[in-house]
């Protein structure tokens, strides 16, 4: 479980490093950096992207980005670690845990 989840948020801030990725934009915009930003949750609704990043393994930014509407801004919220650990399930405690040793081991 827990290589799979190193594998997926591996992809998921390769995803982000991406040129055209319209969440780096947003995170970039927004000042965090997104070197060790990964994505534990993405959630892909019907008129808008749901995502909740780890950004440098020390604190949550969830964002909503519009799919179709590019007037409309996307949303960022930033949160606290503490927070967000209240109430986990164990599988996303793991991918938590995998995602911090992720961005503790890039420089």
């Amino acid at each position: 479980m827990k290589s799979d989840f190193r594998k997926e948020l591996i992809r998921s801030n390769d995803a982000i490093q991406e040129p055209d990725s319209k969440l780096r934009k947003v995170l970039t915009a927004k000042g965090h950096n997104t070197k060790t930003a990964y994505v534990l949750h993405w959630i892909p609704e019907q008129l808008e992207d749901l995502y909740t990043v780890l950004i440098s393994g020390s604190y949550l930014v969830d964002v909503e980005i519009a799919k179709y509407d590019n007037s409309k801004p996307p949303i960022v919220e930033r949160s606290e670690l503490k927070s967000y650990m209240h109430g986990l399930s164990k599988s996303n405690q793991v991918r938590l845990a995998v995602a911090k040793d992720l961005a503790c081991t890039i420089t």
